[in-house]
C-alpha cells in the first residue's frame, strides 16, 4: 500500500476512490492506512498542536508540553483510533442496514478507515476544523458507495449518531437543571 498516492486519492477522488475500493479482502490495508493518518495526526498534533507551540493556545494552566508528550500522543491516537474505526463501523453498521443498505460490516470499516486521510492534516491549528468537514463528507460518500444508498439515507446515517448524543446531552442537561432547581428553590 502505497499510503501517499492512496491519501491522494481519497482527498481528491472521493467517489471514484470508493466505487473502485474493494470491499472485502480483509482489514489489513484499510486499518494500516487508518493507523498510519492517527499516527501523523498524534504526532504533529502533539507537536504543533498543544505541543512545542502549545503557547499559542496561551496559558491553560498546566505546564508545557514536550517531545515526550508528543511521542505518547502519537503512540496512542492509533491505538484510540482504530478501535473507534471499529466502534463506529458497528453503529454506522446498524444504521445503514436499518435504512436499507446493502453493505457488509468489513465494507464499513473500510470506507471509515479511508475516510481518516483528514486526520492527516486536521491537527492543523485554526483550519483543523475545516477537514473534519471534510471528513463528514468522505463518511457520506463512503456510504453512498458501500451500501448503496442515496445520499440523503447515507446523510442521515452519517448525521444521526451526533443529532443522538446531542439530544442526549440536552435532555441530561434540563434534567441536571431541574433537579438543580428543585434543590435551590424546594417547594
Amino acid at each position: 500500500m502505497d499510503y501517499i498516492e492512496t491519501w491522494k486519492e481519497v482527498i481528491q477522488r472521493p467517489s471514484d476512490f470508493y466505487r473502485r475500493m474493494p470491499t472485502t479482502g480483509g482489514y489489513n490495508d484499510p486499518l494500516t492506512f487508518a493507523a498510519l493518518s492517527y499516527l501523523i495526526y498524534g504526532l504533529l498534533s502533539g507537536l504543533f498542536g498543544r505541543g512545542m507551540m502549545g503557547g499559542m493556545y496561551g496559558y491553560s494552566g498546566f505546564r508545557e508540553f514536550g517531545f515526550a508528550t508528543a511521542i505518547g500522543t502519537a503512540i496512542m491516537a492509533p491505538i484510540v483510533g482504530i478501535i473507534s474505526v471499529f466502534i463506529g463501523a458497528a453503529v454506522l453498521y446498524v444504521i445503514y442496514k436499518v435504512l436499507g443498505g446493502s453493505g457488509t460490516y468489513e465494507g464499513t470499516v473500510r470506507f471509515i478507515s479511508y475516510a481518516t486521510a483528514v486526520m492527516a492534516v486536521s491537527w492543523i491549528p485554526l483550519i483543523g476544523w475545516v477537514f473534519g468537514l471534510y471528513g463528514i463528507y468522505l463518511y457520506i460518500v463512503g456510504g453512498m458507495v458501500v451500501h448503496d444508498v442515496s445520499m440523503a439515507k447515507s446523510v442521515i446515517a452519517v448525521l444521526l449518531p451526533t443529532f443522538l448524543i446531542i439530544l442526549l446531552v440536552m435532555i441530561m442537561a434540563v434534567l441536571v437543571g431541574s433537579i438543580a432547581y428543585t434543590m435551590i428553590f424546594p417547594s
